[in-house]
C-alpha cells in the first residue's frame, strides 16, 4: 500500500462474501495487510456515499454481488470494485493494490484541483487589489492635499492663539495695537468657511475609504464552511461593483436593472461574491477583445416566486457554438494568451459548482459575434425567503463602522421612511415592514443595538414580536422601544404596564426619538 494512505476500507454485500474475503485476507496478514472490512446490506449506490462520508479520504473498495453493482459502486465514489466470482488470492491482492493506487491518484487530483482553485482566487485577488487601489487613491489624494492645505491655513490662527495665551498670562489688558495685530495674524489664514469645507471633504473622503475597506472584507472570508446569512443580491452586486466595477466602466457603459420585488435569502455571502467577481471580470475581459462604437454591460435581477435570476450580459465577441458546451469544463479558457496572462480556465467551473452547491445553476446564452449572457439561477423553493424593504438599499444594508444599529419595525411605509431618515445620521438603520420580517432579519444573524417597534401591524404585531424576542432573543427584548398611536388603548396600556418598556406616542419629535434610542443603546451595550 502507498505510504501515507489510511487502511483500506473494504465493503462486502453479505456475510458469505465476508467469510470468503476474510479467508483471503488471512493469507496476507504476514505481509502487512491493513484492511477494514464492513458488511453492508443495501445497494452500492447507497452504501458507498455513506461510507465515503464516514471514512473521508480513506481508500475504499467494494466486492459486489454482481457486475452491475460493481459498476454502480465505482460510479458512486468507490476507488475500485469487483465481484466475488472467481476471486482467488492473486486477484484479491491485485484488487487491493488497485484500490490503493486509485486512492492515491484521487488524492493527488484533489490536491491539484485545490491548488488550481487557489491560483484562481489569487488571480481574482490581483484584480480586486487593482480596483481597491483606484477606489482608495482618489479619496486618499483629497485627504493628503486638504490636510496639508488646512495645516497651512490654520497656522496663522494657531500663532494668534499662542499670542493670546501670552497676553493672558501677562495679566494686563491688551492694547488696541496688540488686538489689531492679533486680528491681522488671524486674517492671514483661510476663511473659516473654507477650512470647514476642506475638513468636510476630508471626512467624506475618509468615509469613502472606510466603505471600500468594509466592502473588501467580503472577499477575505473563507467560503467553504461559510454559514448562510441574509443576502440581498442587489446590495451584494453593488458591493462587488465598488471593488471591480472600474474594470467595466473604463471600457463600457454599465447598466443595472434590479426588480423591485427581489427578496433577501439565506445564502453563503462570500461564495456568491466569488461568483459575481468571476462573471463581472469575464464580461470586462470579453469586451476588450472586440472593437465596437459603444460597449455595454447589463446586470439584471428578477424574481418570479420560484427563483431569482441574476444575468450579466456583455457586448463582447460571444462564444462560438462549437465550444459553448465546453466553457464550464475545468481549465478550459477562451482568453487570449497563456495561463499566466489570460485565465486559468477555472472561473466558470468554480462559479457553476458554487451555484450547484446551493441548489442553483449557471447557464449561458450567446450568439457568436453578438455578446454573451450568463444567468445565475438561485431557486427559492425550500429556502428561507426574507422579504426586503424597498427602502433598505437607500438607507444602507451594512453598518457604518463605530455606529450602533437600530431595527425599525413599522408597517406604514411613509412613516418607516421618516423614522429611518431621522435616525440614520446617528445610527445604522435596518428596516422591517412587520413583525415577521423583523423575525426573518433577526434569525438571519442581524443583531441590532435597539429595536423601535410599532404595535398594530399585519402578520405579526408588536405584542407577538416582543413575545418571540422573550423566547428566542431575550438579550434583544431588553432593548425594545415601542411606538404607537394607541398607548391609552386598554389592551396596549395593560401590555405596556406589564413589560415596562419605553413607549413613544405618535407623532414623535426627532429629539424625543433620538433621546429614547440613545438611552436604550447606552444602558447595556450588546456584544457583537
Amino acid at each position: 500500500m502507498s505510504p501515507g494512505l489510511s487502511p483500506i476500507r473494504l465493503l462486502v454485500q453479505d456475510e458469505e462474501t465476508a467469510v470468503e474475503v476474510g479467508r483471503l485476507a488471512a493469507y496476507r496478514e504476514g505481509g502487512g495487510l491493513d484492511l477494514e472490512m464492513v458488511v453492508v446490506h443495501d445497494s452500492a449506490t447507497d452504501a458507498v456515499p455513506r461510507q465515503r462520508s464516514a471514512g473521508g479520504n480513506d481508500p475504499l473498495g467494494v466486492i459486489a454481488r454482481t457486475e452491475a453493482e460493481a459498476f454502480a459502486a465505482v460510479a458512486a465514489g468507490a476507488d475500485e470494485a469487483c465481484t466475488i466470482d472467481g476471486l482467488d488470492l492473486p486477484r484479491f491482492v491485485a484488487f487491493l493494490d488497485r484500490v490503493a493506487l486509485r486512492a492515491t491518484q484521487r488524492r493527488e487530483a484533489e490536491n491539484r484541483h485545490t491548488h488550481a482553485v487557489q491560483a484562481e482566487k489569487l488571480a481574482a485577488l490581483g484584480t480586486v487589489v487593482a480596483g481597491v487601489a483606484h477606489e482608495i487613491n482618489n479619496p486618499l489624494g483629497i485627504v493628503i492635499l486638504n490636510v496639508e492645505s488646512t495645516r497651512s491655513n490654520v497656522e496663522p490662527v494657531l500663532r494668534a492663539q499662542e499670542e493670546i495665551f501670552r497676553l493672558a498670562d501677562r495679566g494686563t489688558a491688551a492694547t488696541p495695537e496688540e488686538v489689531r495685530r492679533l486680528a491681522d495674524m488671524a486674517r492671514a489664514g483661510a476663511a473659516p468657511a473654507d477650512v470647514r469645507a476642506d475638513l468636510d471633504d476630508v471626512t467624506t473622503a475618509l468615509q469613502t475609504i472606510a466603505d471600500v475597506v468594509k466592502d473588501l472584507r467580503i472577499f477575505a472570508r473563507a467560503g467553504e464552511t461559510e454559514k448562510p446569512e441574509s443576502v440581498y443580491l442587489p446590495d451584494l452586486v453593488d458591493q462587488v461593483l465598488r471593488i471591480v466595477g472600474k474594470q467595466i466602466t473604463s471600457v463600457a457603459a454599465l447598466e443595472r436593472d434590479y426588480g423591485a420585488d427581489v427578496p433577501a435569502l439565506l445564502l453563503p455571502r462570500s461564495r456568491l461574491t466569488q461568483v459575481l467577481t468571476n462573471l463581472l471580470i469575464n464580461a470586462a475581459h470579453a469586451i476588450e477583445e472586440i472593437r465596437r462604437p459603444m460597449h455595454r454591460v447589463r446586470i439584471s435581477i428578477r424574481y418570479d416566486n420560484e427563483a431569482i435570476a441574476l444575468s450579466i450580459s456583455d457586448t463582447g465577441p460571444g462564444i462560438a457554438s462549437d465550444i459553448i458546451e465546453r466553457i464550464f469544463d475545468p481549465f478550459f479558457t477562451t482568453k487570449r494568451g497563456d495561463r499566466e496572462t489570460g485565465g486559468s480556465g477555472l472561473g466558470l467551473s468554480i462559479s457553476r459548482s458554487i451555484l450547484h452547491d446551493i441548489g442553483g445553476d449557471l447557464i449561458v446564452e450567446s450568439v457568436h459575434g453578438a455578446g454573451a449572457t450568463f444567468i445565475a439561477v438561485i431557486p427559492t423553493e425550500g429556502r428561507r425567503v426574507i422579504r426586503h424593504s424597498r427602502f433598505q438599499a437607500a438607507i444602507g444594508s451594512s453598518p457604518t463602522s463605530g455606529r450602533s444599529s437600530v431595527l425599525v419595525v413599522e408597517d406604514e411605509e411613509a412613516l418607516l421612511r421618516s423614522l429611518a431618515t431621522a435616525l440614520r445620521q446617528r445610527f445604522h438603520v435596518l428596516l422591517a415592514a412587520d413583525g415577521q420580517e423583523a423575525i426573518d432579519l433577526l434569525e438571519s444573524g442581524s443583531t441590532p443595538d435597539a429595536i423601535l417597534c410599532d404595535i398594530n401591524m399585519p402578520v405579526v404585531n408588536g405584542f407577538e414580536l416582543y413575545e418571540w424576542l422573550l423566547d428566542n432573543r431575550p438579550d434583544l427584548a431588553r432593548h425594545v422601544v415601542f411606538i404607537t398611536a394607541n398607548a391609552t388603548d386598554e389592551v396596549a396600556s395593560t401590555f405596556f404596564a406589564r413589560v415596562e418598556k419605553p413607549v413613544l406616542e405618535k407623532p414623535v419629535t426627532r429629539e424625543r426619538l433620538l433621546s429614547a434610542i440613545d438611552r436604550i443603546v447606552s444602558s447595556s451595550p450588546l456584544p457583537h
